[in-house]
């Protein structure tokens, strides 16, 4: 599986370049404070946190296409939510990797979206 589809995530924002950049950009500003919940949660084996902060993140990975990502915090979730946080260590270890990877794709589309000229753009030059 992709670590990110991008078609999704255009898709998401009407293939607005700038709204993409929008999007993203709120999205590294929300991430690394849920991010430190999730970790705070592990570490004190809060598993009504870890769910709330999962869920919060879940929710924002998907919405940028990280697919991979989307599906790790799910896991996180759910251990959260079932109270058994046996492997939420390795799963975090996973998530931050994951999102390692998320970080520059994400970058990388809001570039390569904003060297592409809107259609009616081009139309007119002409």
């Amino acid at each position: 599986m992709k670590t990110l589809d991008p078609h999704l995530l255009l898709r998401n924002v009407d293939g607005d370049p700038e709204l993409l950049a929008q999007v993203v950009t709120l999205f590294f500003e929300s991430c690394g404070e849920i991010l430190a919940s999730i970790r705070n949660a592990v570490t004190e084996s809060d598993g009504e946190a870890l769910s709330k902060s999962a869920h919060q993140l879940r929710g924002a990975l998907a919405n940028v296409g990280a697919l991979v990502a989307t599906e790790v915090a799910a896991e996180l979730e759910l251990l959260g939510r079932e109270g058994s946080l046996a492997g939420s260590e390795a799963t975090l270890r996973s998530l931050e990797l994951e999102l390692e990877k998320v970080g520059p794709a994400l970058a990388e589309l809001v570039v390569t979206a904003r060297g592409v000229p809107p259609s009616g753009d081009a139309a007119s030059t002409r």
